[in-house]
């Protein structure tokens, strides 16, 4: 059973890869030499979302232990309030893809860094996996981001 700051640090986790997809999908449409990219970033966040959701629920049940450390949910509001405001200079033609592309890479590594799907820990084959393929994604993302930062450098 999760406490009352757990579920709201959980919810806070769901909407932060949301809004992170939904940056991404803008980023797509300003952004259009690599629309490829942010749309294939925007779909696996949308994928995480997901999936802090179904580990969620895999913890009220039990089957998965969540241990947030030292983490609060300001912290998780507060990333998702700076990722608003990126959404709101974007839209109003105030970011640049060289902006772009390196806030991304921050995210990315922040929430690597702060090994959010660490909370987690299971016993269960199937779900271990299942955490391993996200740290893994977001791994994946900071690297292609970080390729394209590189590249729109040198331009």
């Amino acid at each position: 059973m999760l406490k009352d700051y757990q579920n709201k640090l959980l919810e806070l986790w769901e909407q932060l890869e949301l809004e992170i997809s939904n940056l991404y999908r803008l980023f797509a449409q300003k952004f259009p030499a690599h629309s490829q990219l942010w749309n294939a970033l925007s779909s696996d966040e949308l994928n995480h979302a997901a999936y802090v959701k179904e580990m969620f629920s895999l913890a009220e049940g039990g089957k998965v232990f969540f241990n947030e450390k030292t983490t609060k949910t300001y912290t998780i509001k507060t990333i998702n309030d700076d990722i608003k405001t990126v959404y709101k200079k974007t839209e109003a033609g105030q970011y640049t893809i060289i902006n772009a592309l390196a806030y991304s890479v921050n995210l990315e590594d922040s929430i690597i860094e702060k090994k959010f799907y660490d909370y987690f820990s299971t016993n269960d084959r199937d779900i271990n996996l299942l955490i391993n393929k996200i740290k893994q994604e977001t791994i994946e993302h900071s690297q292609k981001v970080k390729k394209a930062l590189e590249e729109e450098k040198l331009r």
